[in-house]
Formats: C-alpha cells, sequence, structure tokens
C-alpha cells in the first residue's frame, strides 16, 4: 500500500467513530484484499521477529546468568511454595524472613517462565528467553503501527529504533533479573499499543496493563490514563467496567502474593531489603520518593555521558548510565518535527504517567547501559515519534538512527567485556 494511500485511509478513520470500522466488519467475511494484507501483515511480524532475534542472538554469545530470581521464583510455583530454594549465597535483592529467602519482585515474570522451568529446571537461561520476548515485542510494536496506518517505511524505522536504537538491546544482552522484568513489560507495551490501534477492548487492554504492573509495579500510575483513553475511545461504560474489573483482579492477586510471602497484603518487600551505601543514606533520609532524588534522574536521563579510555573503543559507559541524547539521538526529531496533536493521545499521557514520579525514586539504576527506566515507557513514546517521521524517514533520520544503533552496539560489547 502507498504512503498516500495510507494517509488517506487514516485521516478517513479519524473522521469516523473510533468503532466505526468494528461494526461495519462485524459478520462479514473478508474480502480478497483483506486476506491479502492480512497475509502480507503476518508475514511482515514474522520477519521482523526473526531479524531482530537472528541479531540479538549473533551479538551474544552468552548472557549473564549470575541473577535469575524469576527462575527460582517459577520453580517455587511449580513446587507449590513462594519462597527460593537453592538461591545462590551471593544473590542481593532478597529479604530474609523467619529463615527463608523471598525475592520482592512482583509475579508475572516468573509465571511466564513456569513453562520452561518445568521442562529445563533451574538451569533454564533466562537471558535468552528474555531475548526471545524483546524480539517479539519489537514484531507486535510493527504490527501496532501497522494499525494504525503508518507506512512500510516509518514502520521498519521505528522498529529498528526499538530494537537497536535504545537500550533494549543492551538490557537483553544484560539479561539478569532487573532487565527480564523490563523487558516483559516492554513487550506488554508493545501489545498495548497493539491493542489501542486496534479495537481497544477493555478486558484485554485491562490484561495487557495489568501483566506490566505485576512485572514491575511503576507501570501502575498509566492505569488512570489507560482508562481514561478507552473512555475516549468507546464512550461506553461497558469497556471501563471490564477494565476494571481485570485491575481489580490483578490486584487481589498482588494483595495475596504479599500475604503469602510477607504476611502482610500491602508490603511488597522493598522496605525489607537490606541497602547498600549511597542507597541505604539515602532512603533512611527520605524514604523511596522524594523530590531530591529529581536532579540525579534528570543528570541520568538528559547528560550522563560515557566514560573516556585510552583503548580503542576510547569510550565505557559508566555504571549509572547514558543519557538518552547518545543511545536513542533519534527521539530529537520530536523536538523539530512535532507529530500533529491526535498522536500525542493517549500516548503522551502514558509517558508522563510513567516518566514522571519515577524521577522521584532514590535510584536510578545501576550496572546498566543507559537509562533502563525509560523502557517502561518508551514503547508509547515511539508512537509519536513514528507520526513525525511521516510520510517517510528522511536522510537525516536514518543518521541519527545508525548513530544510536552504533552507540547500544557498543554498549552490547562493553556488557560482555565488563560481564554485565
Amino acid at each position: 500500500m502507498e504512503t498516500g494511500e495510507v494517509a488517506e485511509e487514516t485521516r478517513a478513520a479519524l473522521r469516523e467513530p473510533p468503532d466505526a470500522l468494528e461494526r461495519r466488519s462485524r459478520g462479514r467475511p473478508a474480502g480478497p484484499r483483506a486476506q491479502v494484507d492480512a497475509r502480507r501483515a503476518a508475514a511482515e511480524t514474522l520477519l521482523v521477529f526473526a531479524a531482530v532475534l537472528a541479531v540479538y542472538l549473533a551479538a551474544t554469545p552468552r548472557t549473564n546468568q549470575a541473577y535469575r530470581h524469576f527462575v527460582y521464583q517459577a520453580d517455587a510455583f511449580l513446587h507449590g511454595h513462594v519462597d527460593l530454594r537453592g538461591l545462590p549465597a551471593y544473590y542481593h535483592d532478597v529479604v530474609h524472613l523467619d529463615g527463608k529467602v523471598y525475592a520482592p519482585f512482583p509475579p508475572v515474570p516468573a509465571v511466564l517462565l513456569l513453562p520452561l522451568v518445568a521442562v529445563a529446571g533451574t538451569d533454564l537461561d533466562q537471558g535468552r528467553v528474555g531475548q526471545v520476548l524483546a524480539a517479539l515485542a519489537v514484531a507486535v510494536f510493527t504490527a501496532g503501527l501497522r494499525r494504525l496506518g503508518l507506512s512500510r517505511a516509518v514502520r521498519l524505522c521505528t522498529a529498528a529504533a526499538l530494537a537497536f536504537g535504545s537500550v533494549l538491546w543492551p538490557a537483553t544482552a544484560i539479561g539478569t533479573t532487573w532487565f527480564f522484568a523490563q523487558v516483559v513489560v516492554v513487550l506488554a507495551a508493545a501489545a498495548l499499543v497493539w491493542e489501542l490501534a486496534g479495537p481497544a477492548r477493555g478486558a484485554v487492554a485491562g490484561a495487557l496493563l495489568t501483566a506490566a504492573w505485576l512485572s514491575r509495579v511503576s507501570l501502575l500510575p498509566a492505569v488512570p490514563a489507560v482508562a481514561l483513553s478507552l473512555w475516549t475511545r468507546h464512550r461506553r461504560p461497558a469497556a471501563l467496567w471490564a477494565f476494571a474489573a481485570v485491575q481489580a483482579v490483578g490486584l487481589l492477586v498482588y494483595l495475596a502474593f504479599n500475604q503469602a510471602r510477607f504476611g502482610d497484603p500491602l508490603q511488597p518487600g522493598y522496605r525489607l531489603l537490606t541497602m547498600g551505601a549511597p542507597n541505604a543514606e539515602a532512603v533512611a533520609r527520605w524514604g523511596f520518593f522524594d523530590v531530591r532524588y529529581i536532579p540525579q534522574h534528570l543528570y541520568a536521563m538528559f547528560f550522563q555521558g560515557p566514560e573516556l579510555v585510552e583503548a580503542p573503543p576510547f569510550l565505557r559507559p559508566s555504571p549509572w548510565g547514558l543519557a538518552l541524547v547518545f543511545t536513542s539521538p533519534l527521539a530529537a526529531r520530536l523536538l523539530f518535527t512535532p507529530p500533529p496533536r491526535e498522536a500525542w493521545w493517549p500516548w503522551g499521557a502514558f509517558v508522563l504517567t510513567l516518566a514522571l514520579p519515577m524521577l522521584a525514586y532514590f535510584s536510578v539504576g545501576w550496572v546498566q547501559f543507559g537509562y533502563r527506566y525509560s523502557l517502561d515507557w518508551w514503547v508509547f513514546l515511539l508512537v509519536p515519534l513514528a507520526y513525525a517521521l511521516r510520510p517517510a524517514p528522511r536522510l537525516v533520520d536514518y543518521l541519527l538512527l545508525a548513530a544510536g544503533i552504533a552507540m547500544n552496539a557498543l554498549g552490547v560489547y562493553w556488557v560482555q567485556r565488563l560481564g554485565w
């Protein structure tokens, strides 16, 4: 389909009620053109998945097996308990309580690993699974952009910006517990884009968002924004009731999980952790969230640079991260070519509701390439970026994308070299 045709279809869709296409197509058999489009869409999705996974696997001869909390949590579920057994003694971010060891993390990443751990046991390579999930996330995101009516060139450029021009690539190369959870969030966010670009069913959107915040609780602030998006899309209480019901089920699961672990449904476990300096001093003085943490996040997000070394490749990442201007320079396009107003809703609302609370969090992350917390909302930011690239990316866009890919490839190199 040509760019002009896509743009015209998009404009026509914007003039219709949000569910008009769904009402028209319900009960009708797909015509020949629709079948061809469906086959092309499926082929594109599969090709993107295969290409991204091939690069991930080729660039990472091995993954870091040092911290695999979710593998042990999945094994615990399979054996009917919630405490972690057989965990190596050096593991941190664990809670010791009544002679047992628990992880403070939400359960969904471990649930995803259940069938694989049932087969492979605790020897499962969590990092490799994360690479598969990340490649799947990029493919699903590309399919979501197709649903939004964006051209193939824009779709593939934006998909490359997610797969290789963001910190997702180094995160998959690290593959430890914290990064695996981030990958699961990226997959859930990509699926949410795909759903909201289509029928935007309340129950499905609710399940995807619940999976996200039951992987990282930092996704919880997006609940009101997603609910508002569903209301503006359908104007029907039924969609909101379905969404709210799924959120309620997720909340009950999380409270029950906390009760089983710590004897208190309102205790997620993070306050029971033993922290080292300097985090221990900061949390003791100001707590987990405080406005005094905002400057360190802004510095990490926008100004943190690499360290200079004498030997090639002359640049080494700081373990505190790297600013987005280095890891994802293509995003600067949003500053010079603002997308249309409709492109920011609801995606910009998702970005704000997720990014702003984390600015007040006590930690910016550690032993990471780039600002890894950006992965909580990066998928949503890429949707307005895709609109800004219309009708097709320009030479400068490809140059910025290439610069980001080169920097993240360097990150993958250093991840392997430094043993992160």
